[in-house]
């Protein structure tokens, strides 16, 4: 880190506000950072171009200020990512608006992934959206592919979490400060994202998140981005400001197949396929739209060990994780023939052998077992003290290993 560079950026950064598109307006006068910040403690000068108060904020800036925040971030382990340092994504840099400053703490290689894909949706999702998002987040991990989300509760966490605990890369942009504790449901995941994953904000460590703040973030969450998976949202949804700032910026949205078109709950995504979106039925709809060219960057050696990719799915059918994590009454056996089996099928299947289960899934499994009886999965989550999108994360796990299978109105039973 260029710590003088740095100083000049953030005294512009503190004159005129984050995020404020009037930096830019700056720096296309001075063309440079350092030219800036000279002309902006200059009391004369900076009246020709600032307007009373943008004078009045840089007037309160002080050189003991900005190093006062340079060694904070130090002391905390914070990079400060500046718009011209090497590490400062490309693809980033051409968005409408792009951050002057990033504080960032984590693995900063997650910023040199050229696949990036970001996930968003409601905070508070159903059961099916919450366990096909882990399921295809998995997947896109499993190919190499970068995993982008907010940190909020609901879906964000969700991708967040998914990556992180499938040793996959993962990118959290945040609303508010690095160093604020918001959301507190999501504070206990920190240090489990930041082993694999980089958090990101343009706001300073401290500062608190505001009705604008979250919103404006969204532009950077796309922007990272080749794609935007959307996976539910209501017509009036947040998670749609990042799909049109994704449409705004050029890139893909990717809209997760409604479990039921007539729930309102769906009827962003509804729209959203409806407009053109792509509807997305597992993790090959994204591969597939971006195979020609980021080919050589998917990870998959048996993708990669073919010729080419085919045009379509041969069969018709959705990735077998995508099968097994969305089924929520009927379960999907053979998509092509439409056969359907009901729960009580999966139930007497073999018995799991339940001895590498340790920690949560031994408790929940062990509540399951015992119960002797289908257990919704909000009577685990209170049960356990666990919050609810944590709990359902752990029982897709338990479920794609084959400890638990779903049964009929959200109700789980051990194997």
């Amino acid at each position: 880190m260029d710590r003088q560079n740095v100083f000049d950026w953030l005294w512009t950064v503190n004159c005129l506000g984050c995020g404020n598109i009037r930096i830019w307006d700056i720096m296309d006068n001075f063309r440079s950072a350092a030219a800036a910040r000279a002309a902006l403690e200059d009391r004369d000068r900076r009246r020709d171009f600032l307007s009373e108060s943008e004078c009045r904020s840089a007037e309160r800036t002080t050189a003991e200020q900005i190093n006062e925040l340079i060694g904070y971030c130090e002391s905390r382990n914070i990079y400060i990512m500046t718009f011209d340092d090497e590490l400062y994504p490309e693809r980033l840099r051409t968005i409408y608006n792009p951050s002057a400053v990033l504080f960032c703490r984590g693995d900063m290689s997650c910023l040199e992934s050229d696949f990036s894909i970001s996930v968003v949706g409601t905070r508070k999702p159903s059961d099916y959206s919450v366990r096909v998002t882990a399921a295809l987040v998995r997947e896109l991990c499993s190919f190499g592919i970068t995993v982008v989300s907010g940190f909020a509760v609901g879906i964000d966490i969700t991708a967040n979490l998914s990556a992180a605990r499938c040793g996959g890369r993962t990118i959290a942009v945040l609303g508010c400060g690095l160093d604020r504790d918001y959301p507190k449901e999501n504070v206990q995941y920190r240090s489990e994202i930041e082993r694999n994953g980089l958090f990101i904000s343009e706001y300073y460590p401290l500062a608190g998140g505001s009705r604008t703040s979250f919103p404006a973030r969204n532009r950077i969450l796309s922007g990272l981005s080749l794609g935007t998976v959307v996976s539910e949202a209501a017509v009036k949804s947040g998670a749609l400001i990042t799909a049109n700032l994704a449409l705004s910026q050029g890139k893909d949205i990717f809209a997760l197949a409604p479990h039921d078109l007539f729930d309102k709950r769906y009827g962003g995504n509804v729209a959203l396929i409806r407009d053109g979106a792509v509807c997305l039925c597992g993790v090959r709809d994204i591969i597939y739209e971006y195979y020609e060219n980021y080919g050589h960057k998917i990870a998959n050696t048996d993708i990669n060990a073919g010729a080419a990719m085919p045009a379509a799915f041969p069969d018709g059918s959705a990735s077998d994780a995508y099968k097994q994590a969305s089924r929520i009454d009927p379960l999907v056996e053979d998509a092509n023939e439409n056969i359907y089996e009901n729960s009580e099928a999966d139930i007497s299947a073999p018995k799991y052998d339940a001895s590498s289960l340790e920690g949560d899934e031994a408790k929940v499994y062990s509540l399951l077992k015992e119960a002797g009886k289908p257990l919704l999965a909000d009577e685990l989550s209170e049960m356990c003290g666990m919050d609810i999108s944590e709990m359902l994360m752990l029982l897709t796990d338990l479920e794609l290993e084959g400890a638990v299978v779903s049964a009929a109105g959200q109700s789980y039973t051990a194997c």
